[in-house]
């Protein structure tokens, strides 16, 4: 099911939490609301499913169904939350076969027909053998998927994601986006996941919608987004980033910089464009080696240039084996890619 958002708003008092989104998620995507706290997207997500009204003059439709007079429970969405929200006097599979039982009589499927229901999307996120169990005998990891499992119980439509996997440690984290995407790509159902974290979004979502301060910076794919970013605020907020305000390092500056009166440009570089080349010659401009973290993949690498401007660079650890970088070392640098944006 597709879902279209026209010109969608949301004010508490003075604060516009949601200001005037225009948003089409279609069929079978996988999509995520990026952003910092207060950005919107929990908000717009909450809209979605019918939890909070947005302002007169929007509109808000699943396929061709205006949903504005269309109640929760009617909606056909399952909701994931970030802190599980599973019953705790229930067990695993009482809790998945909740949102089934509470259907209205003629709705309601069969007991036979609940159990299966349940077995099968125990199967499905791996959890069969918990069946009995109850929440305070499980993992974060297993409460997420048993969660996840209770939301698809109801065979949405649409399934909504808030922080997800934000209650969780770094490594149980990583193993669920990736067995989310899994998911996903079996069922193909329309999601839409709410997160701050990057990696998360860059890794899991079809596309990703960058939100701030109510408002829709970019929407892309992971690649574009990061490669091809749309304002200063996309390219701070995605990955890792070198500012540099007015002055590259080197002491190049933009041509046209000139133009700009004493505030000059803003110029971002990421750590993996910056390349760093041991002092040619005396009198060139250097920064110096403050300090190395040599471990994993890539060895990050933090220099002082003039005006104590930190400049940091990544490299392989061949290239840095090859350079033999050590600290207080004087080097230059080359800045292979260059994103600029006028301050």
């Amino acid at each position: 099911m597709s879902i279209a958002l026209s010109h969608i708003s949301k004010r508490y008092g003075m604060f516009r939490a949601v200001d005037d989104i225009n948003l089409e998620i279609p069929r079978g995507e996988l999509t995520a609301l990026l952003g910092p706290s207060g950005s919107g997207k929990t908000t717009l997500l909450r809209i979605i499913a019918g939890l909070e009204q947005p302002d007169e003059g929007g509109a808000l439709r699943f396929q061709d169904q205006d949903l504005a007079q269309v109640p929760v429970n009617e909606r056909r969405v399952g909701f994931v939350f970030q802190h599980y929200a599973l019953f705790p006097h229930l067990s695993v599979s009482e809790n998945v076969a909740f949102g089934l039982r509470v259907k209205p009589r003629k709705q309601r499927p069969s007991d036979l027909s609940i159990r299966k229901r349940v077995d099968d999307l125990l199967q499905l996120v791996q959890l069969a053998s918990f069946a009995d169990r109850y929440p305070s005998q499980l993992s974060g990891g297993q409460r997420q998927r048993v969660a996840l499992a209770r939301a698809l119980a109801i065979e949405p439509e649409v399934l909504l994601l808030d922080e997800p996997f934000g209650a969780l440690d770094a490594k149980v984290r990583l193993e669920l986006r990736r067995w989310l995407r899994r998911l996903h790509d079996e069922l193909r159902v329309t999601s839409v996941f709410v997160t701050h974290d990057q990696d998360e979004a860059m890794e899991v979502a079809d596309r990703v919608v960058i939100m701030n301060h109510g408002r829709i910076e970019q929407i892309g794919s992971p690649q574009e987004v990061y490669h091809r970013p749309a304002s200063a605020f996309v390219m701070g907020f995605i990955g890792q980033v070198n500012v540099f305000r007015g002055r590259l390092p080197g002491g190049a500056n933009h041509p046209s910089d000139r133009h700009h009166g004493r505030f000059g440009a803003i110029y971002f570089v990421r750590p993996g464009d910056v390349e760093i080349q041991p002092l040619a010659r005396l009198d060139a401009e250097a920064l110096t080696v403050s300090r190395i973290h040599a471990a994993g993949p890539l060895v990050r690498v933090e220099m002082m240039g003039q005006d104590a401007q930190l400049v940091t660079a990544e490299l392989s650890q061949e290239r840095f084996r090859q350079l033999q970088l050590v600290p207080q070392q004087r080097v230059q640098v080359e800045l292979r890619s260059v994103h600029r944006f006028d301050s």
